[in-house]
């Protein structure tokens, strides 16, 4: 049998497309052992201009203000003008393919979707293109790619979404897409004393997602006040400002002789993601959807103190509907809620524990469902 060549697509920057696109390779690349197919990943820098900064500076300090942006996207003209623009982001990918020849693009990134689509819509290119929308259920028109063979979105929510904004095509409600070691049992005693946490303290994990947000320095001031042992890891990801704030405060702390009680680990980026998240009880951040699905994969409660307006407005819904944490992003509150989970952190563990569970043993069959698609449509199809 000749190998079915798989190609997995995503930008370069550390968003959750190429969080997305990661966790599908991994569970994809140990499918070769079967023999059936070869399997390839790349991050392909997108032609956006400025774009990309833009949104990073409102992703960081003025998340609400996303809001507008989704609203103004749901014009059909700024559809067009996206589709248009896609045109450009062309000459790499297509330099890409040409030598790879794949016969299935999966492709995480909207934005290479509509190239890769214009580019099979205007010259005669054999391969099959499936799109993944990376949000979900608050779905922005401009990450519907019509004409795509195939369409991966999260549930029956967003295949209403997608099909509200016109795509007729094939949908694959597969579940979200968690990298396997966020299932992967860990040593959680180890963990803790890699981190240096030597006893059965709770620990607290405070994460702002991969580009850091500034509404982690929310918490900071209630380190002062709490006198009962307990930890803090705090995750800025790449925002290198946030995280001189961070060690800047907890040299204060020292200073005035205060929170004698407590760890605090500022570990800015994470590459082990799933072994630190295991080692922690509750966690504070903001609800971006691979955030919390990583969150939920690792069974842990989350505490939403933020999310981008517009684009992550269903995120809330989901934590709220599903039962998977608390919503506390009004000022004061994420503040006042730690305090109460520190008296009584064995209660508040408990509180969702079983619905977490379930959202995490759904997840844990996407990969499995997207195989199921592929042995379908691509290995004895092509």
């Amino acid at each position: 049998m000749v190998k079915k060549k798989i190609l997995i697509l995503t930008d370069d920057l550390p968003w959750g497309h190429r969080s997305i696109a990661k966790a599908i390779y991994g569970s994809l690349k140990e499918k070769e052992k079967e023999g059936a197919v070869e399997v390839k990943y790349a991050e392909i820098k997108a032609e956006v201009g400025i774009s990309n900064d833009l949104y990073t500076f409102m992703y960081r300090f003025f998340p609400r203000s996303n809001k507008m942006m989704t609203k103004l996207s749901e014009r059909g003209r700024l559809r067009k003008v996206v589709q248009r623009l896609s045109e450009l982001n062309l000459p790499r990918i297509k330099k890409f393919v040409s030598v790879y020849k794949p016969d299935l693009i999966i492709s995480c990134y909207w934005y290479h979707s509509h190239s890769l689509q214009l580019w099979r819509k205007n010259e005669k290119v054999n391969f099959k293109l499936w799109s993944v929308v990376a949000d979900p259920w608050t779905i922005t028109p401009m990450t519907v790619v019509p004409g795509v063979d195939l369409t991966l979105v999260y549930d029956e929510v967003a295949e209403r979404e997608v099909t509200k904004y016109g795509l007729k095509g094939k949908i694959l409600q597969s579940g979200w897409w968690v990298r396997k070691e966020m299932y992967q049992k860990v040593d959680r005693k180890l963990t803790r004393k890699k981190l240096g946490i030597m006893d059965g303290r709770p620990v607290v994990f405070i994460g702002g997602g991969s580009l850091g947000t500034n509404s982690l320095t929310r918490l900071l001031p209630v380190l002062m006040t709490i006198e009962t042992k307990c930890a803090f890891i705090f995750n800025t990801g790449t925002d290198k400002m946030l995280h001189s704030t961070i060690d800047q405060y907890v040299e204060l702390l020292k200073k005035l002789k205060l929170g004698k009680q407590i760890i605090v680990k500022n570990l800015g980026w994470i590459e082990n993601m799933a072994e630190v998240l295991k080692a922690c009880d509750i966690v504070f951040g903001k609800a971006g959807p691979n955030f919390l699905f990583d969150v939920v994969a690792c069974q842990k409660p989350i505490v939403a103190i933020t999310h981008i307006g517009g684009q992550e407005d269903g995120n809330i819904e989901i934590i709220k509907k599903k039962k998977l944490g608390w919503v506390k992003e009004k000022p004061g509150e994420s503040a006042s809620f730690l305090l109460e989970y520190l008296e009584k952190p064995k209660y508040y563990e408990k509180i969702f524990s079983k619905n977490i569970e379930k959202e995490a043993k759904n997840n844990q069959m996407t990969m499995e469902r997207i195989w199921k698609r592929i042995k379908e449509e691509i290995i004895e199809k092509i």
